[in-house]
C-alpha cells in the first residue's frame, strides 16, 4: 500500500499555536492500479483520477520512480495480490451506547464512563 504522495496545505492539518484547526479539508484519496509488470520485479502503477504514474519495486530492493507527478497533494493508495483498497470517508461519530466489552475494559482500568459521554 502506498502512503501520502506529497505534503502541502491541502494534505495537512492546519496548525495554530501547536493545535490542529477543525474543519481544514484533507486530500481526497486517489486509487493507484498496477498497469503492467516489467523485468526485475518492477511494476508500473497509474492513478485512476489524475495522471500520476510511477515505477515501483518491492522490498528488499525497494525503489520508487515517479514518471508523471499528477496531483501531488492527493493521498495515493493502491494494493495488489487480490487485496482491495477501500476508502473510508470521515463522518460524525456514531451515536449510541458503548459495547459491554468496552465498558468493562474502561472499568478495569479505573476509567469512569457516563453513558452520556461521547465515545
Amino acid at each position: 500500500m502506498f502512503g501520502v504522495a506529497g505534503a502541502g496545505s491541502r494534505g495537512k492539518l492546519g496548525w495554530r499555536k501547536n493545535r490542529p484547526q477543525i474543519g481544514v479539508r484533507l486530500s481526497t484519496p486517489h486509487e493507484m492500479t498496477r498497469t503492467r509488470t516489467l523485468g526485475d520485479g518492477v511494476e508500473e502503477w497509474s492513478c485512476t483520477r489524475c495522471s500520476r504514474r510511477l515505477l515501483f519495486r518491492r522490498p528488499p530492493e525497494f525503489e520508487k520512480i515517479v514518471l508523471e507527478p499528477g496531483d501531488e497533494w492527493a493521498a495515493h493508495v493502491g494494493a495488489a495480490g487480490g487485496l482491495r483498497v477501500t476508502v473510508v470517508e470521515p463522518g460524525p461519530p456514531a451515536s449510541g451506547e458503548l459495547a459491554a466489552q468496552d465498558r468493562n475494559w474502561l472499568a478495569e482500568h479505573g476509567i469512569e464512563w457516563d453513558p452520556g459521554d461521547t465515545p
